[in-house]
């Protein structure tokens, strides 16, 4: 079985949820023969890695390091490649975020690597790892193998696997990475990172509301907000809804915002544009109001209200306020 390097992201002390989802693959893939590393870099990181250990880790290598204290390509690259030197691995997995879509491709070029970037999925059968992509509005699965052998190097999108259970009596050695670092290496700096603060936890809501640009205006929004608030809701937008200035990025969802599985997506004058659907088409139970009787969004939901929003959406929130 293969053995497999996940790279731990960091993101304000808190290890990515994808991250775990890829450790959580990653012992799938090792089976019982194949070993499950971890590399966990950054600044004030080690009390970390006992968590990496009690989600599936084999061993945890940990660059605890001033220079590795924000995100920059080159160094963290280093580490990578420091890592699979000490631990050869046939497969390096990273979530399929901003840094890991950028540090995997990074890595795959330095090593020659085959490397395939938001995948859904992977599995390793006969030797042989691949790699799986949804795409065409997830009508269409392509499977990647690499052309020959050698390492493969995969970010994978949230939802690829579950999230590992921890368990405090699994046992793992954490030791200790040592970073040469080069002054070309260390040629970029970041000065600066400023944080939008999130106003909205979109991933474990149960219910989420969400406003297409169907509701029209900030008056538009104000219904689908006292629907949301009748529901004990989040509030959702599709990228229309940002752009137009009614509600903050963090409530985007889609393609360019967050992928939700909610038990409950109610979508309130959303026409159900492809970039949208791919972000929520996974939810339990879908609900769509829309006044063409004709929108994409009803060719996915579940129960469908044809009719203007600003006469349904009151009603529903007068119902559950009765």
């Amino acid at each position: 079985m293969p053995n497999v390097l996940v790279f731990a992201e960091v993101n304000d002390g808190v290890l990515h949820d994808v991250s775990l989802q890829c450790l959580s693959a990653a012992r799938q893939v090792a089976g019982a023969g194949g070993r499950v590393s971890c590399l966990l870099a950054g600044h004030g990181v080690a009390g970390l890695a006992p968590a990496l250990v009690a989600a599936g880790a084999d061993s945890v290598a940990v660059a605890d390091d001033e220079r590795l204290a924000a995100y920059v390509t080159a160094p963290f690259a280093k580490a990578v490649g420091a890592c699979l030197d000490a631990n050869p691995a046939d497969l390096l997995l990273l979530a399929a975020s901003t840094v890991g879509n950028d540090l995997g491709p990074a890595v795959a070029a330095a090593r020659k690597a085959a490397c395939a970037v938001d995948c859904d999925g992977v599995a390793a059968q006969g030797g042989t790892i691949s790699l799986r992509r949804a795409g065409y509005d997830r009508k269409v699965m392509t499977t990647f193998v690499p052309a020959a052998a050698g390492l493969v190097v995969g970010t994978l999108r949230d939802g690829a696997a579950p999230a590992p259970a921890a368990d405090a009596a699994r046992q793992g050695a954490i030791a200790p990475l040592a970073l040469d670092l080069t002054p070309a290496e260390l040629v970029s700096k970041v000065l600066r990172r400023d944080v939008a603060k999130k106003t909205v936890n979109l991933k474990d809501a149960k219910i989420i509301v969400a406003a297409g640009a169907g509701v029209g205006s900030p008056d538009g929004l104000a219904l689908v907000r006292e629907l949301a608030q009748a529901l004990g809701a989040e509030i959702g937008a599709t990228r229309a809804v940002v752009d137009a200035g009614w509600l903050p990025a963090d409530h985007q969802i889609g393609q360019t915002g967050a992928t939700v599985r909610p038990d409950v997506y109610l979508a309130c004058g959303i026409s159900g544009a492809v970039q949208h659907r791919v972000g929520m088409m996974d939810a339990r139970t879908i609900v769509a109001i829309n006044s063409d009787a004709n929108a994409p969004i009803f060719k996915i939901a579940h129960y469908k209200i044809v009719g203007d929003l600003k006469v349904v959406v009151p009603k529903l929130a007068k119902l559950l306020k009765a």
